[in-house]
């Protein structure tokens, strides 16, 4: 039964590739395909808790919240890595409820925000392989944080606000806004570009570690432990009360990645390091998004199986079949 379930849903999501805004519900009852402008809603509408979501490429519309606790998988956010099934957008806001435990989400381009409703307690939240153009905001005062966020291999445009979240990793990451408004989380192993104002603002009592700051500004936090960052300002402010160890400091932007400029992301950008082996993080691992415990995935592939080849004839044959192949990879991580 578990063979021809997940043959069915291999099927299912190598057809997505020949529609339009398709999306297949995988529940413990089988697979069901939701088609057209309202795939997402309508697919989001009929899941229960513990389904999983595979997006294809194309264009979905949110529903209003999220607030069931659900899996959701893209096709990416890269264009030459999503060549057979084009990229998968959420147009708009997406947000979270109160009852949106364990939510994960992978490989799917965001065109706006991303919020945590004020003051709900959201719990286990995943966000990986991401693309967020808007502001990220875990919004609230604290009186109910979410805890255990994982921001991991994800692309933010905008900045990460993380007012009501306790328990937060923020890693392998690409960060072209600053980080703001935490304490007691753990930052590694991205490359933050904001500058020349603080790239973490009001973040204290943290673990800083294995990042590469463009800007430069650093941090006007309290308590923070920053050990191996590569920081190209030559005099960072540490902020306040702070234990700096073993950064690599005042090195030239220039002479950082193999192919970068300026302070905004950009997929023609080669984000891998002139000399990986002179700049080491606490683990031993290249500084960046390269190294650490999640290295960065080229292409940021998701997960689930991923369509590499995608061949359709224009016509059918003399025997009236038409000819497709289509080649799926697994995915281990």
């Amino acid at each position: 039964m578990k063979k021809q379930t997940l043959l069915s849903l291999i099927i299912a999501i190598a057809t997505m590739t020949l529609n339009a805004q398709t999306i297949a519900l995988h529940s413990s009852t089988g697979v069901q395909i939701f088609k057209g402008n309202t795939a997402l809603v309508d697919a989001y509408t009929a899941s229960q808790n513990g389904d999983t979501l595979y997006l294809s490429g194309h264009t979905f519309a949110p529903p209003a919240a999220f607030d069931k606790q659900l899996m959701i998988f893209g096709a990416g956010h890269y264009v030459d890595s999503t060549l057979a099934t084009g990229k998968t957008f959420i147009n708009g806001n997406v947000l979270l409820s109160e009852n949106a435990d364990q939510f994960y989400i992978e490989g799917v381009e965001i065109t706006g925000g991303f919020e945590i409703t004020n003051n709900h307690s959201v719990n286990y939240v995943t966000i990986k392989r991401c693309k967020i153009n808007g502001l990220f905001r875990v919004r609230g005062n604290m009186s109910t944080p979410s805890t255990n966020l994982s921001l991991i291999g994800n692309v933010f445009v905008g900045a990460v606000y993380l007012d009501n979240a306790q328990n937060v990793i923020l890693s392998n990451s690409i960060v072209q806004g600053n980080v703001a408004y935490n304490s007691g989380c753990l930052i590694t192993n991205n490359i933050i570009l904001f500058g020349p104002a603080y790239a973490l603002h009001d973040i204290s009592n943290s673990q800083i570690n294995n990042n590469i700051f463009i800007g430069t500004g650093l941090s006007n936090g309290v308590g923070n432990t920053y050990t191996n960052n590569l920081i190209v300002d030559d005099t960072p402010a540490y902020g306040t009360s702070p234990t700096a160890i073993g950064n690599y400091v005042g090195v030239a932007q220039a002479d950082i990645f193999v192919n970068q400029t300026g302070n905004a992301f950009n997929y023609a950008h080669d984000y891998h390091l002139q000399s990986p082996a002179s700049y080491l993080g606490t683990d031993g691992t290249e500084v960046g998004i390269y190294g650490g415990l999640f290295p960065y995935k080229e292409g940021a592939v998701p997960l689930n199986p991923h369509i590499q080849l995608k061949n359709i004839a224009p016509t059918t044959d003399a025997n009236g079949d038409l000819q497709i192949q289509i080649q799926v990879e697994a995915q281990n991580d």
